[in-house]
Formats: C-alpha cells, sequence, structure tokens
C-alpha cells in the first residue's frame, strides 16, 4: 500500500511530461492567451494557403504553475483514496463484528430449534396420552352405564 502514491504520481508524470513537450498552443493549458498568435478569416474568393502555426515558446513559469496544479490534483485525489480506504477498512471491521454477532445468534437460534423440536415431541406424547386416557375414561363410563340400569 506505500507503494500505491509513488505509483500514482509516476504514472501522472510519465503521461504530463511527454504532452507537455509536444503541447501545441491550442492544447497547452499553461500558456498565456496574450501569446497565442490568431490567423485572420480567410477572405472568400482567394486561394492563399494558410501560413504555417508557429509554436508559442512554453513559459517556464507557466510549466511550474501547470505541474503544481497538476500536483495539487493528484494530491487531492491520493488523499480522498485513503480516506475511502479507511473508511473501507472501518466498514470491514465493522462487518466481522456484525458476522460474529450473526454466527453467535444462528448457534443460539439451533439451540432454540432443538428445544422447540423437544417440546414439540413432549407435547405430542402428552396429547397420546390423554387421548388413550380420554378412550379409557369413556369406556369406563360406557361399561358403568349398563350396570346401573340393570338393578
Amino acid at each position: 500500500m506505500r507503494h500505491l502514491p509513488a505509483c500514482i504520481v509516476l504514472l501522472a508524470a510519465s503521461a504530463t511530461i511527454p504532452a507537455l513537450c509536444q503541447s501545441t498552443p491550442k492544447s497547452n493549458l499553461a500558456t498565456n492567451s496574450a501569446t497565442t498568435t490568431s490567423t485572420p478569416p480567410a477572405q472568400p474568393g482567394t486561394t492563399s494557403a494558410a501560413p504555417p502555426a508557429e509554436a508559442a515558446p512554453v513559459s517556464a513559469s507557466a510549466l511550474r504553475a501547470d505541474m503544481q496544479q497538476q500536483d495539487q490534483v493528484i494530491k487531492k485525489q491520493i488523499e480522498t483514496q485513503e480516506n475511502i480506504r479507511r473508511v473501507n477498512k472501518d466498514l470491514m471491521k465493522k462487518a466481522e463484528k456484525l458476522d460474529q454477532k450473526n454466527k453467535k445468534l444462528e448457534k443460539k437460534n439451533k439451540k432454540l430449534e432443538a428445544k422447540q423440536q423437544a417440546f414439540n415431541a413432549e407435547k405430542n406424547n402428552v396429547e397420546a396420552q390423554n387421548a388413550d386416557l380420554a378412550r379409557k375414561n369413556d369406556a369406563v363410563k360406557a361399561a358403568e352405564k349398563p350396570i346401573q340400569t340393570v338393578n
């Protein structure tokens, strides 16, 4: 991670230095507008060839200002990326904590489900015993009624 800012600076420098050396007055943002030459519009009906465009001299101070501006932009981008990395790191820590809590809750949930199944099995057993006792009770009552009516 320490090499990332250096790589970004080298990448930006490798992209900007050739561009600065090969720039024209139209594409160079650092040149002054006073140093650019403008050609008058061609008159209709004249067939004169356009004069070759002369490259404006590049000022060292303009290059320095442009490089400082690009350096500031790159530093802001690096700072933004580092801030994003910090936020992502914090979010990863929170996600790990939530994952651990989720695992604990999952274990508790499994235990509760096991208890619920045991409870349901016991409940079904008790209900079956109650139904059996109810049948026996009905059979005893049915057996007692004819005996009482015979007397």
